[in-house]
């Protein structure tokens, strides 16, 4: 009974999956526009005016290179279920594999195998994905520059509410021998893909820095700074502060400002902001600048505790305690290696 009852909901779904995503579409879209179409305001007015000089100079972003690239949307019919993807001596087959109850096909994984010089060494299995209708990107990209192969990244999308892109990275070791298996994460949005951001060879993953998210307000009223990640010597790397993709955090703070709304949630979009400014060496003044502006009325995320939390992740009883938004934010950045300079 409840195997059936998965296949009518996978089976509904389907159906309304399309329109969902138009609809989301088109908020986003209402969003951005109603956002352009306010006029600045003291606290828009001053954003720019803060950060002006970071503009005043043309910018040359570095010329992105595309590794070679699998990647299936959700718009593309189902026409077959196997693929190829090569480069040099590295081979990757993509397959996929129906689960569900005897009555009805409730979901999808892909698989990929990866082979070098026609053995295989190592497979991975995806995340579930769309029913029916798989969601998911396969690169090979050389991000470690420690071993004889380029890597193999495996994006898939999950789908869900502002979720979630389960990604990992293949990768031999220093003789190319083995293979392993390198986490990278669940990520907000669809497939994550590799990026030679600064140009100079090797791939890096970008993504907005999801730890910012709904920690100080809703989704839509939170930004986030660029988080870059490289893989160095088969260990993945926080690298988003390094000079070379100062032009690529910029760009960051760019959309960043232009989401700034006079009249919108302040403490999501401030801490946001202040990330990103700390990445660029002007935590300071950003700081300033949202002791001046926060919402002093809010109290989205003000909540701590005050000793360890138990094993199951709760706060013991009468260990609560409130903080003020300066409080929380600055607790946060320090939690999540953004460090403030004095």
């Amino acid at each position: 009974m409840i195997a059936r009852v998965k296949g009518v909901c996978r089976a509904a779904w389907r159906q309304v999956a399309p329109a969902l995503l138009a609809l989301a579409a088109a908020v986003a879209t209402a969003s951005i526009s109603h956002a352009t179409q306010n006029e600045d305001g003291p606290f828009v007015s001053e954003l720019k005016s803060q950060n002006a000089h970071l503009f005043a100079k043309p910018r040359t972003p570095a010329k992105e290179r595309t590794p070679p690239t699998l990647k299936r949307d959700y718009e593309d019919k189902l026409g077959k279920t196997e693929w190829t993807l090569s480069d040099g001596p590295v081979r990757v087959d993509v397959t996929l594999k129906r689960g569900g109850p005897p009555d009805g096909v409730l979901y999808m994984n892909p698989i990929v195998t990866v082979s070098v010089d026609g053995k295989e060494t190592i497979t991975s299995e995806g995340s579930e994905s769309f029913p029916d209708n798989p969601v998911f990107l396969v690169q090979i990209a050389e991000m470690d520059a420690s071993n004889p192969h380029p890597e193999v990244v495996f994006s898939t999308y999950t789908g869900g509410a502002h979720c979630c892109s389960d990604t990992r990275v293949l990768a031999s070791s220093r003789d190319g021998r083995e293979w392993r298996e390198i986490t990278v994460g669940p990520f907000d949005g669809g497939p994550l893909a590799a990026r030679d951001l600064d140009g100079d060879g090797r791939y890096e993953l970008a993504t907005r820095d999801n730890a910012f998210l709904y920690t100080f307000g809703c989704y839509a009223c939170s930004t986030a700074p660029l988080l870059v990640l490289a893989l160095d010597d088969g260990t993945l790397t926080n690298v988003s502060a390094k000079p070379a993709f100062r032009a690529n955090q910029l760009e960051s703070l760019k959309h960043i400002i232009e989401w700034a709304d006079e009249g919108g949630d302040r403490n999501g979009f401030l801490a946001g902001y202040v990330g990103q400014k700390i990445l660029l060496g002007e935590g300071a003044p950003a700081w300033q600048f949202m002791l001046k502006y926060y919402d002093r009325k809010s109290d989205w995320g003000l909540e701590s505790c005050a000793v360890e939390l138990t094993k199951d992740g709760t706060c013991p009883k009468g260990k609560s305690v409130k903080l003020t938004y300066p409080e929380a934010l600055k607790r946060f950045l320090s939690e999540n290696d953004y460090k403030l300079e004095q």
